[in-house]
C-alpha cells in the first residue's frame, strides 16, 4: 500500500474530495489542483530525484477557505494526516522535543508568480524544539538562527506585526501560516502582478507543506539556484549561484549576495556532480529550460522545485533554436515558444558604444538590453512619472514583491545588492526589462536623479543617454533560422507568429466550444467501469465537462446503487455492471454496425504500431530500460507516436461520428500530444492520469464493447493482449 492511499484510507475521504494530497510522486492532479510548486515535488520525486516529503493543499481549499473565511474542519483533519506521512517519511515529529520535525509552507499557483505570495518556513519551532536541534547537531548557533529566521519570517507573514507574539503551539502556527498563504493570493501586490500578466484572479492558490531541510546547518551546508542553461543568454552550460549557511529565500531575495555555482564545485566536487547530473535530467525530461531551487544539508543535496525558467527576449530564441538543433523540440514547438515580442526585442540594440565612459556603476548581467531615463528610487514615484510620461530607471538597493508595480513603470532596472537569481533580476526577465544587479552599497544615492543609460547585457550604468551597438551577428543568424522554419523572411518572423498565435487561439475557442454537449449516464459510469477507481475531478477532466456537473451525477449514480465510494474515488457496484450493459447495448443499437466494425479493423492495425512505440518508449531493447538519458533517442520515439497520432485522427474523427460518445477521445489524445509536445513526458504512458497510451487503452475498450466482442474474444485473435 502506498502512503497516498494510507492516507486517504485514514480520513475516510468521500469521492472527488481529496482536499488534501501527499506528494509521492503518484499524485496524478493536474497543476490548476495543485499549483506548479507541488506538481514538480511530485515530478522529481516520479522521477527519483533526492527531494524531501511533503503533501499540497489543493485550489478546492483555498475556494474553500475564500468562501467560508476559515479552514474547514474536515480539510484541517486531513491536513493533520498530511503531517503524519512526513512524519513517517524523515522518521522526526512535529512540534516533538525528540527529533523534531519543522515545515515550509509555501503558495503554489498554477501559473508561475514568483515572490508575489507567501512563504514560511522552519515553522514548528519551539523553545523545546530549539533546545533539541541544538543538542542533535552540537552546534546551538544553528538552532539559534533557525529561531531567528522563523519567529522574523512568521510576524512578517503571518502577523503583519515585528512584535507579535507568535504561538507557542506548532499546530496553531500551521494554521496561521496556511490561512496567510490563502490571503496573500489577494494581496495587492499579487492582484498587480495578475493584472499585468493577464491572469484571472479565480484560479487560487495551493499550499505546499514540506519537511524542512537545513542550508544553514553547518560550513558543508547551504542553498542556490541555478539554470539548465544561462537564462540570460540561451547558452550552456549550466549556470548558477551558491550560498554557504543559507536558505532559500536568502538567495532570491537579493537580500545577501551569492557566489557562483563553481565554488560548489571546488567545496564539494560529488555534490556539485549530482547536482549537474539532476539539472540535465530534469532538462531532457521537461525539454524546456529548467530553474532549480536546491539546499545542501551537511553534504546531502536535496532539491525542492523545478521548473520552466523566465528568460530574456535572447535566451528565448537561443533556447528555441538550440533545442531543435538538439534533437529536444521540433522546429514547430520552437516556434511556439518565442513570441513576437520577443523577437522585436532581440532586434532592438542590446548594448551601448560605451568607449571612452567611465561608467557610474559596474555589477553582473541579470537581463540584457539597452534603455535610458532619469533614476529614481521609489517605486510609487517611479510608476506616477512613467504615467506622466517620462522615461524611468528603478535603482534599489534591493527589490521585493512590493516594488512590481514600480519595476513594470520602469524602462530598466539596477539593484546594489543581490545576484542573478535575485527576485530583481528573475521578475526583469519576465518583465524584458535591462537589469544590473550587485552593483555594491551607494550606489541609490549616486545615481538619484540623474539620467543614465542601463546596458543590461554588458552590466553597466552609463552616464546620460548612450548610442545603441548593431545587433550582434548571432542574434541575426538565429532570428533567420526561426524565420526559415516558419518559411518567411527575417523581418516578417514577428507578424507570423503573431498569425500562429490567433490561429491557435480560435482553434481552442472551437474545441472549448465543441465539448459543451452534454454528459449522459453511460459516459460516466462507462468511464468510471474502465477505470476501476476514480474520482469527479479526474472525471470531469477526461470528459472536459464541469467538476460541480460531473459530482453531481456521480452522486446521483451512488444513490441508484450503480456506484460506490472508495478512499481512492468512485467504483461501479455489482448493480451497477448490468446496468452499464443495458446502456451499452442500448448504444450499440444506434451504431451503424459495419461501419463500427471496418472502423475497429483499422483501428488494430495502428493499435499494433502504437504497441510498439510505447515499448520502445520504456525499453531500449529487450534488456534494457529506458532511463531518458538520450535525448535523441526519446526525441525519435515521441516524433513517431506523433506522427501516429496526426495520421490517426481523421479515423478518430470518424469513430465520434459513429457514436458521439467517443468523440471525447480526440480531444483527450490531443491534449496528451501537447502535453507532451510542452515537456510533460508522462503523458506517454502513466497509467493514473489521462496519458496517450491510458486513453488509447479506454478507446480500445469501448471499440470492443460497440463491436459486440469482448477483451476475452480479442485476446485470443491476439488483437486486446
Amino acid at each position: 500500500m502506498t502512503a497516498g492511499t494510507e492516507l486517504a484510507q485514514r480520513l475516510d475521504l468521500a469521492a472527488g474530495a481529496t482536499t488534501v494530497v501527499e506528494l509521492d510522486g503518484a499524485c496524478g492532479l493536474s497543476r490548476d489542483k495543485i499549483g506548479g510548486k507541488a506538481w514538480s515535488i511530485d515530478h522529481m520525486r516520479a522521477l527519483g530525484l533526492p527531494v524531501p516529503p511533503a503533501f499540497v493543499i489543493t485550489t478546492d481549499g483555498w475556494a474553500d477557505y475564500t468562501e467560508r473565511g476559515s479552514i474547514a474542519d474536515e480539510i484541517w483533519a486531513q491536513v493533520l494526516a498530511g503531517i503524519a506521512v512526513i512524519e513517517r517519511g524523515t522518521g522526526r515529529r512535529f512540534g516533538s522535543a525528540d527529533r523534531p520535525l519543522l515545515v515550509s509552507v509555501r503558495s503554489g499557483a498554477a501559473i508561475s508568480m514568483p515572490g508575489m505570495m507567501d512563504t514560511v518556513l522552519n515553522l514548528g519551532m519551539t523553545d523545546a524544539v530549539q533546545q533539541a536541534l541544538a543538542a542533535e547537531t552540537r552546534n546551538p548557533g544553528y538552532a539559534q538562527d533557525t529561531r531567528d529566521r522563523f519567529v522574523h519570517q512568521y510576524r512578517e507573514t503571518v502577523l503583519g506585526d515585528a512584535n507579535g507574539a507568535v504561538p507557542t503551539d506548532p499546530w496553531e502556527q500551521l494554521r496561521g501560516a496556511v490561512e496567510a498563504v490563502f490571503r496573500s493570493w489577494d494581496s495587492p501586490r499579487a492582484k498587480t502582478y495578475r493584472a499585468h500578466r493577464g491572469l484571472a484572479d479565480t484560479m487560487g492558490t495551493a499550499v505546499t507543506v514540506q519537511a524542512m531541510v537545513f542550508g544553514n546547518l553547518d560550513e558543508s551546508s547551504g542553498t542556490g539556484v541555478l539554470f539548465s542553461r544561462n537564462p540570460n543568454t540561451g547558452d550552456g552550460p549550466v549556470y548558477g549561484e551558491w550560498l554557504v549557511g543559507g536558505q532559500g529565500e536568502d538567495v532570491v531575495s537579493g537580500r545577501l549576495t551569492p557566489r557562483p555555482l563553481d565554488d560548489l564545485a571546488v567545496s564539494q566536487p560529488g555534490v556539485h556532480e549530482r547536482l549537474i547530473a539532476a539539472a540535465q535530467l530534469l532538462e531532457r525530461d521537461g525539454r524546456d529550460l529548467q530553474d532549480i531551487e536546491f539546499t545542501v544539508e551537511s553534504g546531502t543535496l536535496w532539491l525542492l522545485q523545478s521548473r520552466p525558467a523566465k528568460r530574456s527576449a535572447r535566451a528565448a530564441v537561443r533556447t528555441a533554436v538550440a533545442m531543435v538543433e538538439e534533437g529536444l523540440i521540433s522546429a514547430d514547438e520552437a516556434l511556439d515558444r518565442v513570441t513576437p515580442d520577443q523577437v522585436r526585442e532581440v532586434l532592438r540594440p542590446a548594448s551601448g558604444d560605451s568607449a571612452g565612459q567611465e561608467p557610474l556603476a559596474r555589477g553582473e548581467s541579470a537581463c540584457p538590453g539597452l534603455a535610458s531615463g532619469v533614476v529614481v528610487t521609489d517605486p510609487d514615484e517611479a510608476e506616477t512619472r512613467a504615467e506622466a510620461g517620462e522615461d524611468i530607471i528603478l535603482v534599489r538597493p534591493t527589490t521585493s514583491p512590493d516594488d512590481l508595480h514600480g519595476m513594470i513603470a520602469a524602462r530598466a532596472i539596477v539593484t546594489e545588492l543581490g545576484g542573478t537569481t535575485s527576485h530583481a533580476a528573475l521578475v526583469s526577465r519576465e518583465l524584458g526589462r535591462p537589469c544590473v544587479v550587485g552593483c555594491g552599497p551607494g550606489v541609490v544615492a549616486a545615481l538619484t536623479g540623474k539620467t543614465v543609460t542601463v546596458d543590461g547585457g554588458a552590466g553597466l550604468v552609463l552616464p546620460g543617454e548612450v548610442v545603441a551597438k548593431p545587433v550582434e551577428q548571432a542574434v541575426l543568424d538565429d532570428v533567420r533560422q526561426l524565420a526559415q522554419w516558419a518559411g518567411v523572411e527575417g523581418a516578417q518572423l514577428a507578424e507570423r507568429l503573431e498569425n500562429r498565435s490567433a490561429a491557435t487561439e480560435n482553434i481552442e475557442q472551437e474545441e472549448v466550444t465543441a465539448v459543451q454537449a452534454p454528459v449522459t449516464e453511460l459516459a460516466v459510469l462507462r468511464l468510471v467501469g474502465i477505470k476501476g477507481r476514480v474520482n469527479a475531478d479526474n472525471l470531469a477532466a477526461s470528459l472536459f465537462a464541469d467538476a460541480a456537473e460531473i459530482a453531481s451525477c456521480c452522486e446521483d449514480l451512488v444513490a441508484a446503487g450503480f456506484c460506490a465510494t472508495t478512499p481512492a474515488g468512485f467504483r461501479i457496484t455489482p448493480e451497477g455492471r448490468p446496468r452499464l450493459e443495458q446502456l451499452l447495448a442500448e448504444e450499440r443499437g444506434t451504431v451503424d454496425a459495419a461501419a463500427m466494425t471496418a472502423a475497429y479493423d483499422e483501428f488494430c492495425v495502428y493499435n499494433a504500431d502504437l504497441k510498439v512505440i510505447i515499448t520502445d518508449w520504456q525499453m531500449k531493447d529487450p534488456a534494457t530500460v529506458n532511463d531518458h538519458a538520450d535525448a535523441d533517442y526519446d526525441a525519435s520515439v515521441l516524433a513517431r507516436l506523433n506522427g501516429t497520432h496526426q495520421t490517426l485522427r481523421p479515423l478518430i474523427a470518424r469513430l465520434g461520428g459513429l457514436a458521439p460518445r467517443l468523440s471525447r477521445y480526440l480531444d483527450r489524445l490531443d491534449r496528451a500530444v501537447e502535453r507532451i509536445g510542452e515537456g510533460d513526458h508522462t503523458y506517454v504512458a502513466r497509467p493514473i492520469m489521462d496519458s496517450y497510451h491510458t486513453v488509447w487503452f479506454e478507446l480500445h475498450e469501448d471499440l470492443i464493447g460497440l463491436c459486440g466482442l469482448t477483451r476475452a474474444e480479442e485476446a485470443a485473435a491476439g488483437r486486446a493482449h
